[in-house]
């Protein structure tokens, strides 16, 4: 049954989206009867809405080429389209052609450096002649008329508005709750009790006292045990830390190893130096110690 209800309201949705294109595509086949040549589909289709004011533009589709061969040509093709608003006013237009997709014609409204401005909220026409020519001197036979609506700029500025007021409330209505519940949660792991008063809270919220007391007690056993586990975890990385430490401090070597044993040919060369205390060592001792300034002067004489 769910299955059913689903496939309905999807060809519902598919029918609602899809019949405007088919009834457009209609009345322009209905408009075009008789025409030497056609349009394939227009950018905004006929009867559209929301199109935008800023360098408005229709996008038209041949199914056939359209480029000019000549500038008189172009100037008469350009004399075949006209844009007015919904009191008949006219708006200047350019005409271009695309060299890249054949039977692209683009008509653009020209207001630059002009008092003419294209309007939101408006309802605007495009009239295409008969006499339109293609590349090939084939005149259209038919006129053809493009309705479309502008969009209501004003509107659509106070709903993004709304919806950037709504967005900047939501975004601090969430950051507010999430930092909340973030310093809640601190406060249950370390341990910080707040002390609540049943009677205020009880007028506060509307519930009874016992329930206020009973919620207090939870609260504070869950705590507790948040407190507990938070101690067990602490006092087991202390733990093993120390054993880390106590096992790298108590490296030691089995027995003592000649540097050989660890592959080293090195060897120390001793050498003997003579005794300076010995019987050949007859110079004495430019600086004697113990001396007095008496005794240096005497020896002094002596040897003048």
């Amino acid at each position: 049954m769910k299955r059913v209800s689903a496939l309905i309201c999807l060809m519902i949705m598919a029918v609602s989206i899809l019949a405007p294109s088919c009834f457009a595509a209609k009345e322009t086949a209905n408009t075009q009867k008789g025409a030497n040549f056609k349009i394939e589909k227009t950018t905004p289709e006929n009867n559209a809405k929301n199109v935008s004011v800023e360098n408005l533009s229709v996008k038209i589709y041949f199914d056939t080429e359209m480029l000019p061969k000549d500038k008189a040509s172009r100037e008469a093709n350009a004399k075949q389209f006209k844009l007015t608003d919904k009191k008949g006013k006219k708006i200047p237009i350019k005409v271009y052609y695309s060299h890249k997709e054949e039977g692209l014609v683009m008509v653009v409204s020209d207001t630059v450096k002009k008092d003419i401005q294209i309007e939101g909220d408006t309802e605007y026409d495009l009239t295409i002649g008969k006499n339109l020519t293609s590349t090939d001197g084939t005149k259209m036979g038919v006129s053809h008329k493009l309705h479309f609506k502008t969009l209501d700029q004003k509107g659509s500025t106070r709903i993004y508005m709304i919806m950037m007021v709504v967005m900047i409330v939501g975004m601090i209505f969430f950051s507010s709750r999430s930092a909340k519940k973030a310093m809640e949660k601190e406060k249950e792991e370390k341990g910080k009790s707040e002390t609540v008063n049943p009677y205020k809270e009880a007028k506060r919220t509307g519930k009874s006292v016992e329930e206020i007391v009973e919620k207090d007690k939870k609260r504070k056993a869950k705590q507790a045990e948040a407190e507990e586990k938070r101690r067990a975890e602490e006092k087991k990385i202390q733990e093993e830390v120390a054993e880390k430490l106590r096992k790298e401090s108590n490296k030691r070597v089995s027995k003592a190893r000649p540097i050989s044993a660890a592959g080293s040919t090195y060897k120390v060369e001793v050498k003997k130096t003579a005794n300076p205390s010995g019987g050949n060592n007859k110079k004495g001792n430019t600086n004697p110690k113990n001396q007095t300034g008496k005794q240096k002067n005497s020896k002094n004489k002596k040897k003048k």
